[in-house]
């Protein structure tokens, strides 16, 4: 059987000599995980507009949404779409006037202001333990780039600056300035930013970034921003490459890989976390992937050198030590199906541990998605499910502190030996108003004497003001029985945030 190292090394030669799907090929910024962007292009995506289109690895950059802008524009003359197909185009091109104005051919620039935005958050509630590991998680606060909020009142300002030199290089900061009630003041730091060189159709960059690898939209098996953003290196093809020789049969092909480090306040500091993600798309209607996340390395452990890091991350310990490294991988797949009124079918399945070259100690994630149960288009459903039930997930012998960084799981935010299902309604209404309306349940703890359960509910409004300005409220509510595995102490939490944001 051939191991994934040497796949890589196929695959990376391959590269050398790839063609990109398009002529999109310069350096450009990443859209945030949040954006309303990528539920318009998974609408998009489920009318069959855009067949290109590779959903299991997050952030896109903002040339590459114009590519599936522009792509979804080349098919919808020859396709009947329901009219909200039509507003959700016009609000994209409204957004990417730069990059559908100038695409590839773009040079400098330098924006000083190109996102501002400000968030009002009232809490109620405390924070429970992810059992076996340093992490803890608001329920009502998840996947939000690590931060913490305070009890009460809170706010929150965000602005994006960026600039460009020629088509090769950008430079980005995503600053965050926070207000807690009964703080000492504001606090200040930087939530994302990058300098990213463009070679051809590839893309290495540093700095602090996000990444969310799988097919999952409520939480994910393998990397989500459920933690604060980590500073790595990252080399990455933005926008899918058909690789030559007899890989074209794979279709669009996309890979990440990134090296980080990880807190020094944790059992094993500073450790190292490297990733490595493949996804193909072989067919128009089925999208294939496969993630690889390691930690190795830190204080009293053996030390990595490069060729034992490629060696780590595919899949084989060092030197005959068993626990060398703490890894959690994953394959996932993604099926539409235009018949069935474009619904889409995606799942992952992965392990903790490695048996016979296969994953052993295994978790999974299921996923239903209808872009339209109505003729208009504008009523979406999704349904998702997770089993985290063994309770090894996330956890580890050596680096007690788990799967975290900063205290928060990198992976799906219920942690190990829990199981998550989650319920949306999505509504697009005329004048760029979107209401949501979900639900989810979730049990922590399965397997001990005690297990701490949720019951969830929100709804959510954004609207369209005027050009690229947009307001966004939000409220939920969690019902827990026992609260941190205490039986019969049950709490009741809420959390809303109302928020105003423009982008130039």
């Amino acid at each position: 059987m051939i191991r994934l190292r040497s796949f890589v090394v196929l695959i990376g030669l391959a590269l050398l000599i790839s063609v990109p799907v398009s002529a999109f090929a310069a350096v450009s910024n990443t859209i945030p995980l949040d954006s309303w962007v990528y539920p318009a292009l998974e609408k998009l995506q489920g009318v069959g507009l855009v067949d290109s289109a590779m959903q299991g690895a997050r952030p896109f950059t903002r040339l590459e949404v114009a590519r599936q802008v522009l792509e979804a524009k080349a098919k919808i003359s020859t396709a009947s779409p329901p009219l909200v197909v039509f507003e959700l185009l016009g609000r994209l091109e409204s957004f990417l006037g730069d990059e559908l104005s100038d695409g590839a051919d773009g040079g400098s620039y330098f924006k000083p202001l190109r996102e501002l935005r400000f968030d009002y958050i009232l809490q109620n509630g405390e924070d429970t333990y992810i059992a076996g590991t340093n992490a803890r998680q608001y329920s009502l606060n998840t996947n939000n780039n690590g931060i913490n909020y305070g009890e009460h009142h809170n706010g929150q300002l965000i602005f994006e600056s960026e600039a460009r030199l020629a088509k090769y290089f950008l430079l980005s900061a995503r600053p965050l300035i926070e207000f807690q009630e009964g703080g000492a003041g504001a606090s200040v730091h930087l939530l994302q930013g990058k300098a990213a060189l463009g070679l051809g159709a590839f893309e290495i960059s540093a700095g602090r970034q996000s990444l969310w690898w799988g097919q999952g939209r409520h939480g994910s098996l393998v990397l989500t921003n459920n933690a604060k953003p980590l500073d790595m290196v990252r080399i990455t093809n933005p926008s899918p490459l058909i690789l030559p020789w007899i890989f074209k049969y794979l279709g669009p092909f996309r890979f990440d890989v990134f090296w980080s480090e990880l807190e020094s306040d944790r059992v094993v500091p500073e450790p190292y976390l490297g990733g490595l993600r493949l996804q193909f798309k072989p067919l128009p209607w089925l999208e294939i992937g496969a993630s690889r996340v390691v930690m190795f390395g830190g204080e009293g452990r053996p030390s990595i050198d490069w060729d034992e890091f490629v060696t780590v991350l595919g899949g084989k310990n060092l030197a005959g030590d068993e626990d060398s490294s703490n890894s959690v991988a994953a394959l996932d797949a993604r099926l539409r199906l235009p018949f069935l009124w474009g619904a889409e079918v995606y799942g992952e399945y992965g392990g903790e541990d490695e048996a016979g070259y296969f994953f052993s100690k295994t978790a999974w994630l299921a996923g239903l998605y209808l872009p339209y149960l109505e003729p208009s288009g504008r009523l979406s459903l999704r349904l998702e499910y997770t089993d985290l039930s063994n309770n090894v997930w996330y956890r580890h012998s050596a680096y007690r502190s788990g799967y975290t960084y900063e205290g928060k799981l990198l992976g799906h935010h219920a942690g190990g030996a829990a199981k998550d299902a989650f319920a949306e309604l999505q509504l697009l209404l005329p004048r760029g108003l979107t209401l949501g309306f979900g639900a989810d349940y979730e049990q922590r703890g399965i397997g001990q004497a005690v297990e701490e359960k949720h019951l969830q509910g929100f709804l959510k409004a954004e609207l369209e003001l005027k050009h690229n300005l947009q307001l966004s409220m939000r409220y939920g509510f969690d019902v827990i029985d026992n609260f941190e595995y205490v039986a019969d102490r049950d709490k009741t939490c809420h959390m809303g945030s109302f928020g105003l944001s423009g982008s130039w």
